[in-house]
C-alpha cells in the first residue's frame, strides 16, 4: 500500500474522507521516521505531525484553515467569546460552542464567533460535560494564529 493511501486511510477515520481528500490535494510531500510517516507537507509547508502513541495526526494552522473551509460550524471547532486572547488553554467560561461529536483527545480547531481560525489544539474533556462545569480545561492550545 502506497504512503498515501495509508494517510488518506488515517485521515478519513479521524476527521472525514472530504477532509482527507481537502487536506491531501496538492503537491504532497512525507517526511519519514524509521520507516513510517512522521510529517506531512504540502506544497513544502507542514501540515501534519503523526503522534507516536496513537498514530493520529497532529494538525497545524495550515491544516486547520483547510478544515475550517472545508466543514461547516461546528464541524471540529471550538467556539469561543471574541473578547478573550487565546493563549495555552481554553476554559469553560470562553466557550460559546463546540462540535458535540467530539471526544478527548480529538484535534480541533478553534475559531471565534465569526469562524475565524483562532488556533488548533486538543480536546481535553467531553462536550457533554461542559454544562456541568463551572470551571476547567476545554482545550490545549498548540498553535495561535499571531
Amino acid at each position: 500500500m502506497s504512503l498515501y493511501r495509508r494517510v488518506w486511510g488515517v485521515l478519513a477515520y479521524q476527521f472525514t474522507p472530504r477532509i482527507a481528500d481537502a487536506l491531501l490535494d496538492g503537491s504532497i510531500t512525507f517526511r519519514l521516521a524509521r520507516g513510517d510517516v512522521r510529517e506531512v507537507y504540502r506544497d513544502g509547508s507542514l501540515l501534519l505531525v503523526r503522534r507516536p502513541n496513537d498514530g493520529l495526526f497532529s494538525i497545524t494552522l495550515a491544516a486547520g484553515e483547510i478544515i475550517r473551509r472545508t466543514v461547516g460550524p461546528p464541524r471540529f471547532r471550538v467556539v469561543v467569546r471574541g473578547d478573550r486572547e487565546v493563549k495555552g488553554s481554553i476554559l469553560v467560561r470562553d466557550v460559546v460552542d463546540l462540535d458535540q461529536g467530539l471526544r478527548p483527545g480529538d484535534e480541533v480547531i478553534i475559531v471565534d464567533q465569526a469562524d475565524n481560525l483562532i488556533g488548533v489544539g486538543r480536546l481535553r474533556v467531553p462536550p457533554i460535560m461542559l454544562n456541568g462545569l463551572d470551571r476547567g480545561e476545554v482545550a490545549r492550545v498548540r498553535r495561535r494564529v499571531k
